[in-house]
C-alpha cells in the first residue's frame, strides 16, 4: 500500500444504521457493478496437450467426484485426442465469465474524498456521506486492498501460461481508462465471494458529510457513530466559491 486512508462514498438507506453502528462491510459481485464490462477479460487456452488434459481432469474430478484421478486423466487424453465437443473453449470462456460475475466478492474504495463526480454518481447527488478507513501497510483488511488500473482495451488472460497472480490483477483490478478519475483500489475475496464481512471497529477513522446533507441526517449519524465505542472524526465537504472543488473540513464533535 501507499495510501493512509481510503475513502468509500454512499448514500442514506435502510442499511446506514448498521453501517454506522456496526463493524460491517459489504462486499458486492461484479455483476451487481454500474459497469457491463468489468471482470469480463478476454480469455485465451493457448495449452499443451499436457496442460490441457490437467485442466480437463481437474474439471471431470470436480464433475463426478467418485472418479480417481488416474480414471479422469484417461478420459480427459482420450477426450484431448478425440477434439470432441467438450472441448469448447466459448463455452467454457463463457463458464468462466459467469464464475468471475457471481462468485467473487469487491469492495471498492478510492483515494480520494474530494471527488466532485463521485460525490454526485454514489453519494446521491452530494446528499450523502464519505467514510475514512485507515489503509496502510500494517492495517487488517483495508491494508491488503489492490490499486486499480486503467487501459483501453479489455485485459487479454491465456489461462494456462499466465501466472495466477497476474491473471487476478489483470481481471479484477482492470477498468476502462474513462474511470481513471476515481483512483480507485479494492479489495478482492475470492473464498467466500459476496457479502458482508467484519473488520476491525476502530479502522473507520472518519465521516465525511456531503455538501447538500439535510443538518437531521448529520444528527441521525452522529447518534449512530455514538454506539460504536470509539471516536470517529467528522467532516464536511465545502464548496469553493471560485473553482469547481471541494474542500474537506473537520467539524465539531
Amino acid at each position: 500500500m501507499t495510501v493512509e486512508f481510503l475513502y468509500k462514498y454512499g448514500r442514506l438507506n435502510e442499511h446506514s444504521e448498521a453501517l454506522f453502528t456496526t463493524a460491517t462491510i459489504w462486499l458486492s459481485s461484479p455483476s451487481q457493478l454500474n459497469d457491463p464490462f468489468e471482470c469480463r477479460p478476454w480469455l485465451t487456452f493457448n495449452g499443451t496437450q499436457e496442460q490441457i488434459v490437467a485442466s480437463l481432469s481437474r474439471t471431470l474430478i470436480r464433475r463426478y467426484p467418485n472418479a480417481t484421478p488416474e480414471e479422469a486423466h484417461a478420459v480427459a487424453l482420450q477426450m484431448f485426442l478425440a477434439k470432441k465437443p467438450t472441448l469448447d473453449w466459448e463455452q467454457t470462456r463463457r463458464g468462466m465469465i459467469r464464475q468471475f460475475s457471481e462468485r467473487i466478492g469487491l469492495y471498492c474504495m478510492s483515494q480520494v474524498s474530494n471527488s466532485i463526480l463521485m460525490w454526485s454518481h454514489y453519494a446521491c447527488d452530494h446528499q450523502g456521506y464519505c467514510l475514512q478507513f485507515e489503509a496502510t501497510d500494517f492495517a487488517p483488511v483495508f491494508g491488503g486492498a489492490q490499486q486499480v488500473r486503467y487501459a483501453v482495451d479489455l485485459p487479454s488472460v491465456d489461462i494456462f501460461n499466465t501466472p495466477t497472480e497476474d491473471q487476478v490483477d489483470q481481471i479484477f483490478t482492470t477498468k476502462f481508462v474513462g474511470w481513471s478519475y476515481e483512483q480507485e483500489w479494492r479489495l478482492i475475496d475470492h473464498d467466500r465471494g459476496p457479502g458482508l464481512r467484519d473488520y476491525p471497529p476502530e479502522l473507520l477513522k472518519g465521516v465525511i458529510f456531503g455538501l447538500r446533507m439535510p443538518q437531521e441526517r448529520r444528527v441521525q449519524i452522529r447518534k449512530w457513530l455514538e454506539k460504536r465505542g470509539h471516536p470517529v472524526k467528522l467532516y464536511e465537504a465545502v464548496q469553493d466559491e471560485r473553482r469547481f472543488a471541494i474542500e474537506v473540513r473537520e467539524v465539531d464533535a
